[in-house]
């Protein structure tokens, strides 16, 4: 750790179960795992790049904590989160890693704030955390000194005392307290508290356990059920009914996102289709699978059949069909979906037409794929996956949908698409954007150029269905974008990239190297380049 030793310092952190002590120098001291941070845990995977900050005003001399991290500081039992600040006294009890089920993981640190530190002196006895008393008064110096020889910091340990396996299984990692309204992801199976994952989804896309992408959310009825009963026999454990008012309100997590996936399924053999739904969340015993009603907007009964169906006790505020697009008003989605021989707004659904759900909005749609002119009609599904989306056809109306439907080289990937672009090797993918912004460029430029390579035959991808044209969803479309911002970062050459980049040997794995992700590996290996050994 560097130490900039300036004058005399303002103040420093006592770890409790070591005699290691962090004398505090600079006005902003930040703790994390980077090396450059004045406080790091490079061994601590639980802390965050940069975890926190911890600041002293010179004029007025007052000292605070402002949290930057993902899982959050606990400052004498207090959980702070992301951009939140701590007036710091002394005495306070800071954990950089909490872990209630796992003591021995945590980082647990004393403050200690004083102006001239010759005179004031700590005296901690050497304790592991588990036996540690978080009710430890935080006025003044004296209490913290004096509490050291009473029972603040110590209590006797309970002989034969045993861990709880059922209350760590049944522990929300992001809260550290037990699962309250529990959900599962998937593919990964890493369950949280609704509220708790409603928080971090709003961040990331990634399982906050082991950064796996989400595909689906689904709540675990089983965990919910053994929480019950767990606390039926543990009624001291329950939460406080202003935390559980608290967490139903951070709930952000929606109906639409537990609804079941609904897809058509054709046979080639009898022409015949017909609807496959998986079971939802929804626990309504009054909800029938089995005649499934599927009303579109083009539907020749719209307004009539949604009435009869959705007799709730407020008044209904059901869409209009779509009017014919004028040329002053409809500039926008012109812009993209071409123009149609027969606009899809002027198509009434024939009775007992099909329909086709878009995988977006979860809307029906009127299916026109089978239609004699159905080349002329606006796409409704992916070249690749095969599965609908309407927002070529009449424009998705989900919330925050950029675009789930569109032609290959108009599909807005927004932003975040050069996030872990090459193989999620963050360091690589940083050298990737920095190259673009040193050249005034975005990632529509790295798009438009490499499918002009593509078209020009200097770039192959692994799909030959792609091309500048092809109709694509976001997921498939970000994937062969991908593909061909690795084949752009390939084909830049050395002598436009910094010296530290190109000096690296190759990795044997080449692109294929699982270790990538770690940015050890990341930084002193080349991952742009095929694999060479152990390769079959």
């Amino acid at each position: 750790m560097d130490r900039y030793q300036r004058g005399r310092p303002w103040g420093k952190l006592v770890k409790v179960d070591s005699s290691e002590t962090v004398l505090l120098f600079n006005r902003e001291c930040t703790v994390g795992r980077k090396k450059g941070c004045y406080l790091s845990f490079p061994a601590n995977k639980l802390v965050s790049g940069e975890h926190c900050k911890i600041v002293q005003d010179e004029s007025s001399g007052l000292v605070w904590l402002e949290d930057m991290s993902t899982n959050g500081t606990v400052i004498n039992m207090s959980k702070l989160v992301r951009k939140q600040t701590h007036m710091l006294q002394n005495g306070d009890v800071i954990y950089f890693v909490y872990r209630k089920s796992e003591p021995e993981q945590s980082e647990l640190f004393i403050f200690q704030a004083s102006l001239r530190y010759e005179s004031v002196s700590l005296a901690l006895p050497d304790l592991p955390p588990q036996h540690y008393d978080l009710d430890l008064p935080h006025t003044s110096s004296t209490e913290v000194v004096g509490s050291t020889k009473g029972s603040h910091l110590s209590k006797p340990p309970v002989e034969g005392t045993k861990t709880d396996k059922m209350e760590e299984s049944l522990t929300c990692v992001i809260c550290q307290d037990l699962l309250h309204d529990c959900v599962s992801l998937q593919p990964c199976m890493h369950v949280f508290c609704a509220a708790c994952y409603s928080g971090w989804m709003e961040r990331s896309s990634l399982c906050p356990t082991c950064r796996c992408p989400v595909e689906r959310i689904r709540k675990n009825h089983i965990l919910n059920n053994l929480v019950e009963a767990y606390l039926i026999q543990h009624p001291e454990k329950c939460r406080s009914d202003d935390d559980l008012k608290s967490m139903d309100s951070r709930n952000k997590i929606t109906q639409d996102m537990l609804q079941p996936k609904v897809e058509r399924s054709f046979s080639d053999e009898e022409g015949s289709s017909d609807y496959l739904f998986e079971l939802s969340d929804n626990d309504s015993d009054s909800s029938d699978i089995s005649q499934p009603l599927v009303i579109c907007r083009q539907c020749p009964d719209y307004r009539r059949e949604v009435s009869q169906v959705m007799f709730a006790t407020a008044p209904l505020s059901i869409p209009p069909p779509p009017k014919p697009a004028t040329e002053e008003g409809s500039c926008l989605k012109a812009c993209s979906a071409p123009v149609l021989s027969a606009a899809p707004q002027e198509y009434r659904c024939l009775p007992q037409g099909f329909h086709l759900m878009c995988h977006c909005c979860l809307q029906p749609m009127p299916d026109r794929r089978a239609e004699p002119n159905s080349e002329q009609v606006i796409a409704q599904q992916c070249v690749m996956c095969q599965q609908p989306f309407c927002h070529m056809y009449w424009g998705c109306q989900r919330i925050g949908c950029q675009g789930c439907l569109a032609r290959f080289s108009e599909l807005n990937l927004t932003d975040k698409c050069l996030d872990g672009v090459l193989n999620n090797n963050n360091y690589e993918s940083e050298i990737l954007q920095n190259y673009l912004s040193s050249r005034g460029k975005s990632w529509r430029d790295l798009l438009q150029e490499s499918l002009q390579n593509l078209q020009q035959g200097d770039y192959y991808l692994s799909d030959c269905r792609i091309s500048p044209n092809a109709i694509l969803c976001f997921c498939c479309g970000l994937r062969a974008f991908k593909e061909l911002a690795y084949k752009y970062r390939q084909n830049i050459p050395a002598s436009e990239l910094p010296a530290a980049v190109t000096s690296r040997p190759d990795c044997y794995w080449g692109r294929n190297c699982r270790t990538q992700v770690k940015a050890h590996h990341a930084m002193k290996f080349n991952h742009i380049c095929e694999q060479t050994r152990f390769k079959s």
